[in-house]
């Protein structure tokens, strides 16, 4: 310690380095550990805990900064530069963005990850830190493996919800036999055990810790009944590039058995994963067609700004208008969000362009080629491996766990979630500390310098940094909150209590306001209740909704819907006025109905440009169209329905070929069946009784088709047929009451 440095600086860089050294590892534990079953979404605590936990360790770490001198700095440059350069393109990024709000959720979480990996290089200074961040960190992968235990033998020995089972938590079964543990995801669960099996797997290569051993086969279980196939993927990775890193580090000179059971294990894993993996393609290919139709997406959304991108954190805004319609067969759902394209590099580069993407890209590179230079020198300090440098096996499992998590992120999940994204910036950040920190003592770690600020200037930026990080925290537990409202408030809507729905929906949209379900749910909710002055209501909500995300889920239809309703009641009104008499308030009535029906088929036009096959859109638009006398574009927008997925037979949208109207067969018979009305009511029967037959080689149990295809059959005084389709009717629906009329009273 420099004799100049005041005792009450040295207690404060103290406190701040003992607050960081436990407060780190405790708040890893608690992200990956931490679930809260009672806000709307469930990993909503996991992202509290990283940005209020990350909030408070930049806000101990800075003022640690303040206190002391700029010695890390200076010592750590080619370090952290390329972390730097990382964070600069966010905040770049952010600032072309042209949806802010989206942007700022985004770069605020880039700013506490950078941070983290530049508070891990700084302050993982001794060996007993880096043992205590590990020992949490081998912790919570024991009580995440153990719940995983806990649900596969629910799901496997216990009855299925709403019967109780071994899993005592409300989501129990939530992914049928896919085990989720406390990430509420399989496919995130998955990426936290790619990354700590590789570190266990090292310590008990080092320890030969029964325990280590004992956890890395859970996590190999954990991992295969997850069903994901990118975390068969990132796991079989990372076990190979283990293998090779263990042979030709460690044991190099070794001739012995070491080699065989490391490539044998290795070997064996890669076949295992390859031949499970094809029978998940055969058994859910679907997962397959949607990554290959999300993928071309995000490329034609990256090709609109190569070079610097559409802003951080914009993918979930814009996507909508990108999506490809596949997407809509293969989810079985339309009121649905695609946050991410499921693939890391991708989303980098469509977010913050080839700049962006390139720095992305050298930072990854340079931590991966400092992580092999860290293993090459500490591997090579003893030629004893029983007694080797510790370091050289936590960078072992650290450089694989890095490695395993990039292959993983190439097809799934996405490192803008916080379970996976904290994992690779602590993992990157414990490769710097590595390496600043030689030689990494025992316990006592450098002590810094002391501040070339004044006392003063230190005060009032401490001061500044406490107020900042007040305030964060502050707005961090507002968004908590805002989602533990949101799930009341929904509670409510589906009671039917309206105002007191409405009441939390203002509130969470005041507690975050970038928060887009808000004021989405709270034009349904006027939408459902429908007082005077709801439609206008519901648009201005939604008019929120399109200034946050233009094109949000099914907000479009929803505002299509409301101008429908709206011109229903005017419909109502104007023969009520008829009734009274009063021509000029009908005529009034009558052209407010025209102009909102008008108003409607533009909303849902332009809904069908962003879902071509929601077929309620079409059904809604016929509808109008047959209201104003319009049966041709009636007719038009029942075909369009009908032929569209024959456009996915042709480029662009040929890269997955396949019949997808097989998938929704039942609807094209429902369209069909209006088409056949149409006709029956021009007089053409001719034509109806070709629809309904269309009809019913898509639906064979279309039995309203049949009884159409009945009454056709009557009036052209085919009686034969009449009694031969209710006897196919009534052999499919036997109960059905026009069945039950016919054949109690059968037709002369």
């Amino acid at each position: 310690m420099s004799p100049s440095i005041s005792p009450v600086s040295k207690k404060i860089n103290h406190i701040c380095a003992t607050l960081i050294a436990y407060w780190l590892p405790v708040l890893y534990f608690l992200i990956a550990t931490a679930f809260y079953l009672k806000t709307y979404d469930s990993a909503q605590i996991k992202i509290t805990l990283i940005e209020i936990g990350g909030v408070v360790l930049l806000a101990i770490w800075l003022i640690k900064i303040i206190e002391s001198d700029s010695f890390f700095f200076k010592r750590s440059l080619l370090v952290i530069v390329p972390l730097v350069a990382y964070l600069l393109s966010g905040i770049f990024s952010y600032w072309h963005s042209p949806f802010p709000y989206a942007s700022a959720n985004e770069l605020v979480r880039r700013i506490i990850y950078i941070g983290i990996a530049l508070i891990v290089i700084s302050e993982i200074n001794t060996e007993e830190k880096l043992r205590r961040l590990m020992n949490w960190l081998i912790a919570a992968t024991f009580v995440v493996c153990i719940y995983g235990l806990i649900q596969y033998l629910d799901y496997k020995y216990f009855p299925a919800p709403p019967e109780l089972g071994l899993d005592p938590f409300i989501w129990r079964q939530a992914f049928g036999s896919r085990i989720f543990s406390t990430f509420g995801n399989p496919n995130f669960f998955g990426d936290f055990l790619v990354v700590m099996g590789p570190v266990v797997l090292a310590l008990f290569l080092r320890t030969k810790s029964v325990h280590l051993l004992l956890l890395w086969a859970m996590i190999a279980f954990n991992v295969t009944y997850t069903y994901s196939k990118g975390a068969w993927l990132g796991f079989a990775a990372g076990l190979l590039v283990f293998a090779f890193l263990v042979v030709g580090f460690f044991f190099k000179s070794r001739k012995g058995n070491t080699k065989k059971i490391l490539f044998i294990m290795a070997a064996v894993t890669m076949l295992l994963v390859a031949v499970g993996t094809r029978h998940q393609l055969k058994g859910r290919p679907d997962s397959s067609s949607f990554r290959v139709f999300t993928w071309l997406s995000t490329w034609e959304m990256i090709k609109t700004s190569p070079i610097i991108g559409t802003g951080i954190g914009t993918y979930y805004v814009t996507y909508p208008s990108w999506r490809r319609p596949q997407i809509f067969f293969i989810e079985s759902k339309h009121n649905t969000e695609t946050d991410h394209p499921e693939d890391e590099y991708l989303e980098v580069w469509y977010d913050e362009g080839l700049v962006g993407f390139g720095i992305f890209l050298l930072l990854l590179g340079m931590f991966l080629k400092l992580g092999y230079t860290n293993l090459n020198y500490f591997s090579s300090l003893h030629p004893d491996k029983k007694h080797a440098d510790i370091r050289a096996y936590y960078q072992l499992g650290i450089l694989t766990a890095v490695a395993a998590q990039l292959v993983h992120n190439f097809v799934c999940v996405s490192l803008r979630f916080v379970s996976s994204g904290v994992m690779l910036w602590l993992m990157i950040g414990l490769i710097g500390a590595i390496n600043v920190n030689n030689p990494l003592p025992e316990k006592d770690a450098p002590e810094p310098g002391p501040s070339p600020l004044p006392l003063g200037v230190r005060r009032v930026l401490q001061a500044m940094v406490l107020l900042v990080a007040g305030y964060f925290v502050w707005i961090f537990y507002g968004y908590f909150d805002a989602d533990l409202n949101h799930n009341m408030a929904i509670s409510y809507s589906k009671q039917g209590q309206w105002d007191q729905a409405l009441d939390i929906y203002k509130e969470v949209a005041r507690e975050n306001p970038s928060f887009i379900m808000a004021p989405y749910f709270m034009g349904n909710v006027y939408n459902d209740r429908w007082a005077a002055g709801d439609g206008e209501l519901a648009i201005k909500k939604y008019e929120d909704v399109w200034s946050l995300a233009p094109n949000y889920v099914q907000s479009r239809h929803q505002a299509g819907l409301i101008y429908l309703k709206g011109g229903e009641d005017e419909k109502t009104l104007a023969e009520q006025s008829l009734k009274k008499g009063d021509t000029r308030a009908a005529q009034e009535h009558e052209s407010r109905k025209k102009e909102l029906w008008r108003k409607a088929l533009i909303e849902f036009e332009r809904y069908r440009k962003l879902d071509p096959i929601f077929p309620i859109n079409y059904y809604r638009m016929a509808w109008i169209y047959l209201q104003l006398g319009e049966s041709d574009k009636a007719e038009s927008v029942y075909k369009d329905h009908l032929n569209f997925p024959a456009t996915l037979q042709r480029p662009p949208h040929n890269a997955w070929v396949e019949d997808w109207s097989v998938r929704r067969s039942g609807e094209y018979a429902e369209t069909t069946i209006n088409l056949g009305n149409i006709r029956f009511m021009r007089n053409d029967l001719a034509g109806a009784q070709k629809y309904y037959e269309a009809a019913i080689q898509l639906n064979p149990s279309a039995i309203v088709a049949m009884k159409n295809l009945a009454i056709i059959f009557g009036r052209t005084g085919r009686r034969d047929l009449v009694e031969q389709m209710w006897l196919k009717i009534r052999s499919i629906a036997p109960q059905d009451p026009d069945v039950q009329k016919v054949f109690h009273n059968p037709p002369q």
